[in-house]
């Protein structure tokens, strides 16, 4: 078997088809993983996690929770987490122009 040498980046997921939202687009070290939206049940599991952390995070103002964002850590690392809970003064340099969260130093 000859190795896959093709190696994606953050700039081949610019180029994706927009599918209506039915496949996440996801680069871990260079390779795509294509897969189908979550299960209802693990989308509602997920759901309540984030209603529970932005709860949190409003009475205490220390960040923010967000559902299912783009996450940026590499230009050959791109996920899609069910759940991301962020710092106030990292989520206020950890954004890029598209509204992706990106890793910050």
């Amino acid at each position: 078997m000859v190795p896959n040498s093709l190696r994606w980046t953050t700039r081949d997921l610019g180029a994706m088809p927009d599918d209506g939202g039915w496949k996440r687009y996801e680069i871990i070290d260079g390779e795509l993983l294509v897969t189908r939206a979550p299960h209802i049940r693990h989308q509602a599991a997920a759901g309540k996690l984030h209603v529970r952390l932005e709860t949190w995070s409003e009475v205490t103002g220390l960040g923010s929770a967000f559902q299912a964002p783009g996450v940026i850590f590499s230009p050959t690392d791109a996920g899609i987490p069910d759940v991301v809970w962020i710092g106030r003064e990292r989520l206020a340099d950890g954004i890029d122009g598209a509204g992706h969260l990106t890793r910050c130093s």
